[in-house]
């Protein structure tokens, strides 16, 4: 159970914050989303793909950790033993809320139920003239960096989605303990015809954007899912 409060003096002067790489609540997500500014570095391990949201048609990224549904290959135990992290995974225990529905200021809320809040021995929020610790205004920071990147992220998605340069990937995995192939679906990728048919107009505006690096990096992120096959059958045999 999770008790979300907004951080307040008042209340929070008296704890601190440790930070872990203990990311084990994620191991039943094996789609982590992700912003834009990471596709670079996270391709490195885990493929990007994007997810469509049935409600409203919007795309999002997502980092694959897993090939079956409801299994993090990454976050199974308490240790995470990869070079890179997603940036979501060091939000908690803060998180932002706007005040309002119709307001776009937004406020620093905690989740007090998380095993992150200690009564002693880790950054302070808060200091002694109850003002606001440097470790809490660089973490708060953290988080409007990401807001900031998700709306930049959503902008992407919708060009994307503009020039009609995402479609349905289609893949049947033989994993070593299963009869029956596994069919990976729901997921989208970027359609490579359709990006090298792109009129020169389309193309540079992807350019000028500064779109293109990360439209590669998805590209040949798609490589690390022979990884995440080679991951899930090590898993599946280690049952």
């Amino acid at each position: 159970m999770t008790k979300i409060t907004p951080l307040n003096t008042a209340e929070h002067s008296g704890i601190s914050i440790i930070e872990s790489n203990d990311f084990s609540r994620f191991s039943s997500e094996h789609l982590i989303p992700v912003v834009a500014q990471e596709f670079v570095s996270l391709a490195t391990e885990f493929p990007i793909v994007f997810v469509k949201n049935a409600e409203t048609g919007r795309f999002t990224p997502v980092a694959m950790m897993g090939v079956k549904k409801g299994i993090n290959l990454y976050c199974q135990d308490s240790s995470w033993r990869t070079g890179v992290t997603p940036l979501g995974f060091s939000n908690a225990p803060l998180s932002l809320m706007k005040t309002s529905e119709q307001s776009d200021e937004v406020m620093v809320c905690i989740d007090q139920s998380s095993h992150l809040v200690v009564d002693a021995g880790g950054h302070r929020l808060f200091n002694d003239n109850k003002e606001q610790s440097d470790y809490l205004k660089a973490r708060t920071q953290a988080l409007l960096d990401i807001a900031s990147f998700n709306q930049q992220t959503a902008s992407i998605c919708q060009l994307f989605t503009s020039l009609k340069l995402l479609e349905p990937m289609q893949l049947s995995v033989k994993l070593i303990n299963n009869e029956q192939a596994i069919n990976i679906d729901g997921v989208y990728v970027v359609d490579k015809k359709r990006l090298n048919e792109l009129s020169d107009e389309d193309f540079l505006s992807l350019k000028n954007r500064g779109v293109l690096p990360l439209i590669y990096a998805h590209l040949l992120s798609l490589q690390q899912l022979s990884r995440l096959i080679e991951k899930q059958n090590r898993y599946d045999l280690s049952l």
